[in-house]
């Protein structure tokens, strides 16, 4: 299983899980995912590579383009108020 870094609380271990087998099954070189939960850190985790050719590992402070992720963020923020 990937090397995974960070902490989080046993309840989402799941989370933890899904990282490790996404690295194992190639389906990302690297990653990270923060998890927020009623104003708590629950999880913050890292692991694999921060480049293509696996020389440089994933850090805590790696820094990444995040591409088109706020059409996301507000697609669902919509979706929110809408249901409210």
């Amino acid at each position: 299983m990937a090397e995974v870094h960070g902490t989080y609380d046993p309840r989402f271990e799941a989370v933890r899980d899904a990282l490790a087998n996404t690295l194992d099954q190639g389906m990302d070189v690297g990653a990270s995912v923060a998890v927020v939960h009623e104003g708590e850190t629950v999880v913050d985790i890292w692991g694999g590579f921060a480049d293509e050719a696996k020389t440089k590992a994933w850090e805590r402070d790696t820094i990444i383009n995040v591409w088109s992720t706020t059409k996301t963020m507000t697609a669902l923020c919509a979706l929110l108020l809408a249901d409210r």
